[in-house]
């Protein structure tokens, strides 16, 4: 009769050396050391021999670990072509995406580019690094006119699919024609939904980055009107904002420059290992860091155009366009002050006092 492991004693541990974990790593040990190795090994960044495999070993490695039951299944029986997950292993790539909100998001923000965003902005660390340049005018290669075209193509597409799956959102409080049930029973289904996506992956900060947008976007409609500031104040405060995070944004870049330097001088000084690996998980926590602030970034300039295509639709008219942004003001108060540990509905509890 062939042994059986058992989760104090795996059968195999394959997929625990893979990710680098002892074999009893919690949750987030898990999940640490998946997102340094998955930054490490990435194909937009790595292209080493190797690397793209390591990488889909790392995913596939990363999709049993983190789910309980396939890990006790691991545990104890070791690698099965039964252990994937339902619908298989999702493409490593994809899955990487998915640590930022994931499917839960995707109606509200759509597909991240986060993968050609992340890969540019740590080629332009490595070139500054390395001192190499392609071009001999010593100029930054532009993208082809219909390179161009093509991405502006997809996101004006992107953008005309949220909007209307945002008109869809609102229109619960939109239609109630001043129906006080209509409008709470609204109210009800945003709470629920907060409640939910705070917790998915990066769901808190995707949150307060939506919640930002709609709020400063609905007030900024509604002005005077509306009894909020007028909409040239709402207006400047909304572009501090952008400037703001562009200059977060630049500096995470630059801060990943930084650490590759100190580990490129670190490899030459002979540093000893421990030191170095203690490095290198440093580098990789400023990369995840400058990914997610990439994809913030992203994800707040294409919300600005969706909540801009829903409230100038001149389809519908003008007391319609208000009711939107009294919507938009109220799903981004919630979204925007949910906290970890304390419910949703505290939220309008304090606004109420």
């Amino acid at each position: 009769m062939s042994r059986l492991g058992t989760d104090e004693n795996p059968i195999d541990t394959s997929y625990y050396d893979l990710l680098e974990i002892p074999i009893n790593a919690d949750a987030a040990q898990i999940k640490k050391s998946y997102r340094k190795l998955a930054i490490k090994y990435h194909p937009d960044k790595n292209q080493s021999e190797g690397a793209e495999e390591k990488f889909k070993e790392i995913s596939e490695a990363y999709q049993v670990l983190s789910d309980d039951q396939l890990r006790a299944f691991y545990n104890k029986y070791g690698k099965d072509k039964e252990l994937a997950p339902g619908g298989g292993f999702s493409d490593p790539k994809d899955f990487f995406a998915q640590m930022f909100g994931g499917d839960a998001f995707r109606s509200m923000i759509g597909d991240l580019a986060m993968g050609e965003m992340f890969s540019e902005t740590m080629d332009e660390a490595s070139t500054a690094q390395d001192g190499e340049n392609d071009d001999p005018t010593g100029k930054k290669q532009q993208m082809s006119k219909e390179q161009m075209e093509k991405l502006k193509a997809q996101q004006q597409e992107r953008v005309k699919k949220l909007a209307e799956n945002l008109i869809h959102k609102l229109s619960l409080y939109t239609d109630s024609e001043g129906d006080e049930a209509a409008a709470l029973a609204f109210q009800e289904q945003i709470i629920v939904e907060a409640e939910k996506l705070k917790e998915e992956s990066y769901g808190l900060e995707l949150l307060h980055a939506i919640g930002y947008v709609y709020s400063s976007k609905g007030r900024h409609y509604l002005g005077l009107k509306g009894g909020e500031l007028p909409s040239i104040f709402q207006s400047i405060k909304q572009k501090k904002h952008i400037v703001k995070e562009l200059w977060t944004t630049i500096r995470s870049a630059m801060e990943i420059q930084q650490a590759a330097e100190m580990v490129a001088k670190a490899e030459k000084d002979g540093m000893d290992q421990a030191e170095k690996l203690k490095l290198e998980e440093e580098v990789s926590n400023k990369a995840y860091k400058a990914l997610w602030q990439t994809s913030k970034f992203e994800v707040e300039g294409t919300l600005r155009q969706v909540c801009d295509t829903v409230l100038q639709d001149k389809t519908v008219p003008s007391k319609v366009r208000t009711k939107r942004a009294e919507a938009l003001r109220l799903v981004g108060h919630i979204y925007k002050n949910v906290e970890a540990d304390k419910p949703v509905s505290d939220i309008l509890i304090k606004k109420k006092k």
